[in-house]
């Protein structure tokens, strides 16, 4: 495995550092997980705990029919990104549910029928037509974090990195959550990649203390909700320059989770 631990059992006591989330977050976090109707939380949900926890996401609309879709469009500014929302396809790319680089209303229209149709397929019996219109988000380098609970040792935080790439290239490094802003640091250069993070083919170099702070306040949210949520997928946080945005988002309640296993 290309996990390397960045503190955990032994090491410096997880939590010392100052708290960087807000004192609210936790109460108003678990109320949006516990308002989901099913065990795994749709996109836009998840991405409301996360700015509860103060990560930045992508401004998104939802909406539930084409002229709904133009409209956002419109008002977000094109190009656009489309997706179906729904708790049941876990996949979206694979299920053709993802429309990118829309540039006009025309486009708009066309790609929504195509995806609402293409999630009647991944999803028979169920009718889905609620749409996540996004605005496409610049290059940059792609960052997963993410969170699972281990049955030995809690909840543990993952940072690599991210994108498509990320099952190809294994390139994590563990802590136990919450982190401080140090040790998020630490995790980040340890990474065989860091070297992204400084600028790449032109790339502004990504500001580090941002990116660590978006680190350390998903990890207090997986500390938070250890009781309720088993794995936190921030895939992918885009980063260049000041900019650390969180444009996708996976959360799963500890009961699916346990369903899964079985």
């Amino acid at each position: 495995s290309g996990a390397r631990a960045a503190g955990g059992p032994g090491g410096a006591a997880p939590g010392r550092a100052a708290r960087r989330s807000p004192a609210s977050a936790r109460e108003a976090a678990a109320a949006l997980i516990d308002s989901s109707t099913s065990d795994t939380i749709t996109e836009s949900l998840a991405k409301k705990v996360l700015a509860a926890y103060g990560v930045d996401v992508v401004q998104e609309r939802l909406v539930a029919d084409e002229r709904a879709a133009v409209e956002a469009a419109q008002a977000l500014g094109y190009p656009v990104a489309l997706k179906v929302e729904s708790s049941r396809i876990a996949h979206k790319t694979e299920a053709g549910v993802v429309a990118l680089a829309l540039g006009n209303s025309e486009a708009v229209r066309a790609a929504y029928r195509r995806i609402v149709a293409n999630a009647a397929v991944a999803v028979p019996g169920e009718r889905v037509d609620a749409v996540l219109v996004q605005p496409m988000v610049g290059v940059g380098v792609e960052i997963i974090v993410g969170a699972r609970n281990d049955a030995l040792f809690g909840p543990l935080v993952v940072v690599g990195l991210g994108g498509v790439l990320v099952e190809l290239l294994r390139d994590t490094a563990v802590a136990l959550a919450p982190v401080g802003h140090e040790e998020a640091l630490a995790m980040l250069r340890r990474l065989k990649g860091a070297r992204a993070l400084g600028g790449f083919r032109g790339a502004a170099a990504v500001d580090l203390d941002r990116l660590a702070d978006a680190v350390v306040r998903i990890s207090e949210l997986a500390a938070d909700q250890a009781q309720r949520l088993a794995e936190i997928d921030v895939n992918p946080l885009i980063c260049e320059g000041a900019r650390v945005l969180a444009v996708d988002a996976l959360l799963v309640r500890r009961a699916a989770a346990a369903a899964r296993s079985n």
